[in-house]
């Protein structure tokens, strides 16, 4: 039994945060902004950039339609102007180019990183519950794959549309200046547009939807098969993961493939209807032309902003998925956001000096959201510095009475008092200050030794940690390794022994020095012998603490004082003469 996981080792579920379709609810642009308010200043610069580009590039046509018109009418004067003209505006988009690709770049790079760094703390300090009812690869795809694609569409799109907009806005006023006639053609073809991606949105929605949750499966089958590669090698089963893992990326290729074809229908239709408008123009400016009513510049220039006209508006099918794109990862991401995150702030004003370890349980109701009760009516006191075990079959309640008292949980009846204050009143800082965990599975992260004891206390000292790790008798091996406590252990500590592990998991709830200590089958992969030298190792350490022992092992028994017994979500105990009665008939 174990009442957390190791971050590296939890097997990933199916996604829950992707059961709904989030990217149909409405997404207004102010809210991607909302989340990017800091950088503001720099989304306005990049904005005025493009927008300068499109200005300059608005020139480009009317100068290459005057420089054509001279050429046909042999003006030498005039096409020496139009040519320095027209070169100047070319360089001066040249270097607007650079300038806003090169601040796109750090523009999408900042905001990846602010958006990663405020899901990342934001999750920290989400709840278990919360942990409990996602799954691993949904939030590790929320945490990666949506945040990068809402910062590229902020970064590289969305300050791109209020350029192609001036753009095609100026392309209109300019062409209604040379022919309103002719120019009221182009607004015909709108509808068109509109119909086609009209037709082909809902597709898009759907499909975007599909492929973020098969992103999220494929993430955390990848995770998991990394996980569980002894056990897979173990039993033969790596041609069985292969395949598991196969069906999941070609489903997701079969999506985008569907994605893909939709595009790459829609671009050429698009774009069909411009040609077909940019013909009939053509058709009818000709007329024109040769009835004396529009001059060969003016058709060049009306052509030149036709043709730059047809730039936006083709990119509008791409624009289109880029925002049913951005709405769904800004769907996912504001639904992990919105959840609210533990209540710490008032922790340091219930802190007081000393705890003692008192710890009492009255009338503790408890059932996991959706779930049967656990615990009915539990009454358990445990005075300071006592030790006592606690026993039950699996699914007892042993875990919850755990994660009660760490108030990873509340109690939907009655209340947990550590040192006569209710827990919930404490402050979580300030009740897990008190508390030392060493769980079953050590939990330790792929850093040095050194990093892996701090951990148990914020600025920790290396006179604490040295300190720590003699109370655990962790000092002897770690002297013994090649880097001493500056040894990188491996993912879950995976390159010491199991008994390592637990004397760094021992130390690290020591550091802090805690009036409470909790081992949640702390001693369960040692043989007796292990058991035995590590047992010997926590007497010292457990003096004048309060122990809470979650085990079957009779080593470990032997530290508790006392034996409680939980049975049908109550409490029964044994006195210390019947625990040892029952230990000698065994």
């Amino acid at each position: 039994m174990s009442i957390a996981r190791c971050p590296a080792c939890i097997c990933g579920g199916l996604p829950n945060l992707q059961d709904r379709d989030d990217s149909t609810h409405p997404m207004p642009i102010f809210r991607i902004l909302r989340l990017n308010r800091q950088h503001m200043a720099r989304l306005l610069l990049l904005v005025i950039l493009t927008t300068a580009s499109s200005v300059v590039l608005l020139v480009v046509p009317w100068m290459a339609g005057h420089l054509l018109g001279t050429m046909v009418t042999g003006q030498e004067g005039a096409l020496k102007g139009a040519v320095g003209v027209l070169a100047a505006c070319l360089v001066a988009i040249a270097m607007l180019s650079f300038l806003t690709a090169d601040r796109m770049v750090r523009m999408s790079a900042a905001l990846l990183a602010e958006l990663r760094e405020r899901i990342f703390d934001h999750v920290q300090r989400l709840p278990m519950a919360f942990h409990d009812s996602r799954g691993k690869g949904d939030m590790l795809a929320v945490m990666t794959i949506e945040i990068a694609k809402l910062s590229e569409f902020v970064a590289v799109t969305l300050v791109a549309v209020p350029a192609r907009l001036l753009t095609a806005i100026g392309a209109m006023i300019v062409m209604f200046t040379i022919d309103a006639r002719l120019a009221l053609l182009i607004p015909t073809i709108v509808p068109l547009f509109y119909l086609a991606t009209k037709i082909v949105g809902r597709r898009l929605q759907g499909l975007a939807v599909q492929i973020q949750q098969a992103d999220a499966r494929a993430i955390a089958l990848s995770d998991e098969a990394l996980q569980i590669v002894p056990a897979t090698k173990a039993f033969g089963q790596e041609a069985a993961q292969y395949d598991r893992y196969r069906q999941t990326v070609r489903k997701l290729e079969g999506l985008m493939v569907r994605q893909g074809r939709i595009y790459a229908a829609l671009d050429p239709l698009i774009s069909l209807i411009a040609a077909f408008a940019a013909l009939a123009v053509l058709w009818f400016a000709g007329h024109d032309v040769s009835d004396g009513r529009m001059t060969a510049s003016e058709l060049f220039s009306f052509m030149f902003y036709a043709a730059l006209l047809t730039r936006p508006v083709g990119s509008l099918a791409h624009l289109y998925g880029q925002i049913q794109t951005a709405r769904g990862a800004l769907a996912r991401l504001s639904a992990v956001l919105a959840e609210p995150t533990e209540d710490v702030g008032a922790a340091q004003a219930s802190r007081r000096p000393r705890a003692h370890g008192a710890i009492e349980f009255r009338n503790v109701h408890f059932a996991y959201a959706g779930r049967d009760p656990v615990l009915t009516g539990v009454d358990l006191r445990v005075g300071a510095a006592e030790r006592i075990a606690i026993l039950g079959a699996n699914g007892a309640g042993k875990t919850a009475m755990i994660n009660l008292l760490m108030r990873y949980y509340d109690p939907q009846v009655g209340a947990i008092f550590v040192d006569g204050e209710d827990s919930r009143t404490m402050g979580l800082s300030a009740l897990r200050d008190r508390i030392g965990l060493v769980p079953q599975s050590a939990l330790l992260f792929n850093a040095t030794i050194r990093e892996n004891i701090a951990f148990g206390a914020v600025g920790a000292s290396q006179q604490m940690i040295d300190d720590a790790a003699r109370l655990a008798q962790a000092l002897d091996f770690v002297a013994s390794l090649p880097y001493g406590m500056d040894t990188v252990i491996g993912d879950c500590g995976l390159r010491l022994s199991g008994g390592q592990r637990q004397r760094i998991a021992l130390a690290r709830a020591l550091i802090k020095d805690p009036a409470i200590i909790i081992f949640d089958e702390a001693t369960s992969m040692f043989d007796d012998e292990g058991e035995e030298a590590f047992i010997d190792a926590c007497n010292d350490a457990l003096h004048g603490r309060t122990v809470i022992l979650v085990t079957h092992r009779p080593a470990t028994l032997a530290l508790a004082n006392r034996i409680v017994t939980l049975e049908d979500g109550r409490i029964r105990e044994l006195r210390a003469d019947e625990r040892r009665l029952q230990k000698v008939s065994a």
